[in-house]
């Protein structure tokens, strides 16, 4: 019966597990075999994984690629740096624009004309309201009535005004004053002027029973919009950042001065390609050499050796045109100068050759990689066939073992059996004897 447990050599007379074993261990040379098989189609079927998986690296970088798009880049060169910098995009035109900037952006930062001499000093302040001039608008922000200390108003004009309005404590080395000041300077398009300011007070605060006004006269620091000019053309903006000056243009000003910027066209994506193919093709290139290396696992394997070989003849006007240098192992190294020089003096010429790579190896890179899944796709029916082929094997042995102790252990009880019989028939003949005065 199934699940039943048989002990060896019980009686102590028969060790029938040790012949089982040696028994089943032949039986076993089969499912040893298939196990071995198994395990080399596993280091096949890994090694090829890998390569699979560098070919269709090489095959996508082609599959995504868009010629025209890697032309169409602008450049916006700075003389100054230090002065201004400047980004265009594919539509910004190519220009040389001389620019002056005169005035940087700024933040208004204001403080009351009174104060308290002890900062922990309680304090009490009645209902009023602070106006904020974004330039078309007002925006007007309450602050309810309280008490506390200098930094309890602080924090109760943060509350409310917080996003447009930062209240803090300034120290003249005699009082305790409140300060307010812009919080993001591009909130406002409108500046400080004689007597105006940015940030004001409605409905003036009473502390302690004492009006508060803001010292409009002497500002820490003046609302200032950024400004550039061209020619005789000014251009303002609430930043240091200045948007679509011409289409696509944005400069950033860092201090004043002048500078010139440059735009022309960029071809760096062209470059990057060029680097982004070599690092491609040299992973398939160092897989295929560490496959087919002395004493890897397909060495003199013709389909393996043969994808160098059919990538390295569709490289001919790479070298003709100095792209790309080869090293001792067959991998690529990008020539970047090239590529830059040919890109600037003949677009269309590289145009046409990155089209033709991509028609060629690209192709290739994609039929290769199809054709490798489908060998591993193979290797892994195989592999199936084989787990099945074992899992049957592995069942029929332990039917077989399971079949063997039953036997096995049968012929112990006989031999058990047939022993204590042998010694009672002993027993009863040497008692016969003694009967018959066998002893004297």
């Amino acid at each position: 019966m199934a699940g039943e447990i048989y002990f060896n050599n019980l009686t102590g007379k028969f060790d029938w597990g040790s012949v089982i074993d040696q028994i089943i261990k032949v039986k076993s040379l089969p499912l040893q075999r298939l196990s071995q098989e198994a395990q080399q189609i596993q280091a096949r079927q890994s090694a090829l994984q890998k390569l699979t998986e560098a070919v269709r690296g090489l095959s996508q970088s082609f599959e995504s690629l868009n010629v025209d798009d890697l032309f169409k880049g602008k450049r916006a060169e700075s003389s100054d740096s230090s002065v201004l910098t400047a980004t265009a995009t594919e539509n910004t035109p190519n220009v040389t624009l001389n620019i002056s900037v005169n005035q940087l952006a700024q933040k208004e930062v204001l403080i009351t004309t009174q104060g308290i001499s002890d900062i922990n000093a309680n304090i009490s302040w009645d209902y009023f309201r602070i106006a904020y001039n974004t330039g078309p608008q007002y925006l007007r922000f309450e602050i309810s009535s309280g008490s506390g200390k200098l930094s309890d108003l602080v924090n109760a004009i943060n509350n409310v005004a917080g996003d447009k309005i930062v209240a803090s404590i300034f120290y003249d080395g005699s009082q305790y004053k409140l300060m307010l000041s812009e919080k993001d300077e591009g909130a406002s398009t409108a500046e400080t002027g004689s007597g105006t300011t940015v940030i004001s007070f409605e409905d003036f605060p009473y502390i302690n029973g004492q009006l508060w006004d803001i010292d409009t006269s002497n500002p820490l620091q003046q609302a200032r919009n950024a400004q550039i000019s061209m020619g005789s053309t000014n251009i303002t903006s609430p930043t240091n950042r200045f948007e679509n000056i011409i289409t696509g243009l944005n400069v950033e000003v860092k201090k004043t001065g002048n500078a010139t910027i440059n735009v022309r066209d960029d071809y760096s994506k062209v470059a990057s390609f060029f680097n982004d193919f070599a690092k491609n093709y040299n992973a398939v290139i160092s897989q295929v050499n560490k496959l087919t290396d002395k004493g890897a696992i397909f060495q003199g394997d013709y389909s393996m050796t043969g994808i160098k070989t059919e990538l390295s003849r569709m490289l001919d006007e790479l070298f003709a045109n100095d792209f790309v240098n080869i090293k001792e192992d067959g991998t690529l190294e990008a020539n970047t100068s090239a590529v830059n020089s040919l890109a600037s003096a003949n677009p269309q010429k590289m145009k046409d050759i990155i089209s033709r790579l991509k028609d060629t190896i690209g192709a290739y890179a994609l039929r290769t990689s199809t054709t490798l899944g489908s060998f591993t796709n193979d290797l892994q029916s195989r592999l199936d066939r084989i787990d099945s082929r074992a899992r049957e094997l592995g069942e029929r042995l332990a039917k077989e073992e399971e079949k063997l102790r039953l036997e096995f252990a049968k012929v112990e009880v006989f031999m058990n059996k047939a022993q204590e019989t042998m010694a009672r028939i002993q027993a009863f003949m040497v008692s016969l004897s003694d009967m018959q005065g066998g002893k004297r």
